[in-house]
């Protein structure tokens, strides 16, 4: 019987009804599509030059020195003289900022979920309110069409008229065009402006929060094999962007190589080097602005860039007369640092690099640095006289500075120390004075900006961050401990009160920003325990006439000895206070009845190395 049940119940040849019962559908939110999160982007690999790379030098220096059997000792100890290896330690576990990173929920937008809303059903701002930013965009020069060189102010404005007056379907592509435009010139309106076009600085606001669930929204439904096309470029760099002024580096990074992966499906990277045409040169304007995304994040997230310049035959989208006045001759200069930027990562970061002989990156370090001086020069050279110079090319003109002494530091800092005998996180004298430009430029323009406008100042922070890495801060908090030197400290105090206020917001500031104080602390520990230490020597030495008396032996012995006494950076690396303690206990009756601590302090300058 239950033979008889089985075969009756088996569909036949033409049961068309019993297979459509049997036919098994999954409901769709039950189906995970892998939708791009920002509250937990995953950063991925992460290698030289990057932030965190130059960071872990200066933790693996300290922690090989700290984690010494001679440094070691049974309990930690808290004395404001002298600081103990664990409070170390302790401090570089907590420096170590790029493993496991979780997103804070505040930095975090709340993107929808899939399925819950489509890109068609998505409110728009009020087509008036859009008509009249649009003829002010036109009457006067708004800042998007100067960061953003890929759109003109007519095509915009036509974008606008194809979304808003659709006749057809409207493309994912022209949808973020469209919506990420007006966020950045509805951002970009200031009181006047709003005045004159009948509105109110915070309807704009009100209408840019929309405006910004829309471009998330979009980002969630892009699909990995999307025809290339010009339109499908321009939207994804110009998307990338906006992560990029957001905070979010990793999607920005991913955005922006599919947008240079597409660049060359198309064939834009070998286009003739004088364009011919209106639409040659749009699209040599969009390879190039990809181009330099490309190259930034490449070098700052550690990762090799997917545009090859040995394989570039197009040349700068801009004639001569214009590359002549100051801001093509930003632009012009921001373009030339990126291919020195993309070569700097080949020549010396690449794995073939790191395995090249240390003197061949040092002569490519020297070259590099040449390189970016004579493009400093040049764009130096041209008269800043134009009238909108100092509302509009502003901002370019400081992140060109600011780029170019962060990747001087970078490539200086594969010179070895102009010392011998130098201290392991000393650099050279040229690395730490590029470093100290690049900070006190960067502290300049954070003071200013953040008096004007504080959320300006933390999109301009996220693009410094993400096009080019935070080196000067490693290489001049290793030279605090290296030299003890309370200059640079205070310096670095003054750069992270700029990074504060934009960490509140962006991912990227807050991950830079904790690492960065946490190196600060370090440093400041180290600084304040060796010139403590110093000081206390220098006083009892000034109170026991026989400090300053050598001990007996031959000649030659005493001036060996001489030169091999540390220098003053070494007493950075003093041995903890109970150690010492626990050595002088009982020698103190034998050499004048002075008590350990005194002893310690005669001592330690004597036999203190930093090579431990």
């Amino acid at each position: 019987m239950l033979q008889t049940l089985l075969l009756n119940r088996s569909p036949g040849p033409n049961s068309t009804a019993a297979s459509t019962e049997s036919t098994h559908h999954t409901p769709p939110p039950m189906i995970d599509e892998q939708v791009p999160s920002l509250t937990g982007a995953n950063e991925g690999y992460i290698s030289d030059p990057s932030f965190l790379s130059h960071a872990h030098l200066v933790e693996n220096t300290l922690g090989t020195t700290f984690t010494a059997p001679d440094f070691t000792s049974p309990e930690p100890i808290n004395t404001p003289s002298i600081i103990s290896p664990q409070r170390v330690a302790q401090l570089l576990h907590e420096a170590d900022a790029g493993k496991d990173a979780v997103t804070p929920d505040s930095l975090a937008p709340k993107s929808p979920q899939p399925y819950e809303s489509q890109v068609g059903d998505l409110p728009l701002p009020p087509i008036d309110l859009v008509l009249k930013i649009l003829r002010m965009s036109k009457a006067s020069k708004q800042r998007f069409f100067v960061d953003v060189p890929t759109f003109e102010e007519d095509e915009f404005i036509d974008l606008c008229r194809s979304v808003y007056f659709a006749t057809e379907p409207v493309s994912i592509w022209k949808w973020i065009c469209v919506n990420v435009g007006l966020y950045y010139i509805f951002l970009g309106a200031s009181e006047p402006d709003c005045e004159s076009i009948g509105t109110t600085v915070e309807t704009l606001r009100f209408h840019n929060r929309a405006i910004k669930r829309n471009a998330e929204t979009a980002m969630q439904s892009l699909r990995l094999c999307s025809e290339p096309s010009m339109e499908s470029c321009r939207a994804l760099v110009l998307l990338g962007t906006f992560y990029v002024k957001e905070g979010h580096s990793a999607i920005a990074w991913r955005l922006m190589g599919a947008a240079a992966r597409a660049c060359l499906d198309l064939g834009y990277h070998r286009l003739p080097g004088n364009p011919e045409n209106d639409l040659e040169f749009r699209q040599s304007t969009i390879f190039w602005h990809t181009y330099l995304w490309d190259k930034g994040l490449a070098l700052t997230c550690g990762r090799t860039p997917v545009i090859h310049h040995y394989d570039v035959t197009n040349c700068y989208p801009a004639n001569s007369d214009y590359i002549r006045v100051m801001p093509g001759r930003v632009y012009g200069g921001l373009l030339d640092y990126s291919i020195v930027a993309g070569e700097i990562q080949q020549k010396l970061f690449s794995a073939s690099a790191l395995r090249a002989p240390q003197q061949t990156r040092i002569q490519y370090a020297k070259e590099f640095a040449s390189r970016l001086l004579r493009i400093q020069e040049a764009v130096a050279a041209i008269p800043q006289d134009d009238p909108i110079w100092d509302k509009l090319f502003f901002a370019a003109g400081v992140l060109l500075d600011i780029k170019m002494y962060c990747l001087l530091t970078i490539v200086y800092r594969i010179l070895p120390p102009s010392s011998v005998q130098s201290h392991p996180l000393q650099c050279s004298y040229e690395c730490v004075d590029a470093a100290r430009t690049a900070l006190s430029k960067v502290v300049d323009a954070g003071k200013l900006m953040l008096q004007k406008n504080p959320f300006g100042w933390s999109m301009f922070l996220n693009v410094i961050l993400s096009l080019v890495p935070f080196a000067p801060f490693i290489v001049l908090a290793g030279n605090a401990i290296a030299t003890s030197s309370s200059a640079d400290l205070i310096l670095l105090s003054s750069v992270l009160s700029v990074l504060e206020p934009p960490a509140a917001d962006s991912l990227t500031a807050r991950k830079v920003y904790d690492a960065c104080e946490r190196l600060n602390r370090i440093a400041t520990t180290l600084v304040s325990s060796s010139n403590e230490a110093s000081l206390h020597l220098k006083e009892y030495q000034e109170h026991t006439p026989n400090a300053g008396l050598s001990f007996n032996g031959p000649a030659d012995e005493s001036d060996i000895h001489s030169r091999a006494l540390p220098s003053a950076f070494d007493y950075g690396f003093p041995m903890a206070r109970q150690d010492w303690d626990s050595v002088m206990t009982g020698f103190e009756s034998e050499l004048g009845g002075y008590d350990s601590r005194a002893l310690t302090n005669i001592m330690e300058p004597y036999i203190a190395n930093s090579s431990w």
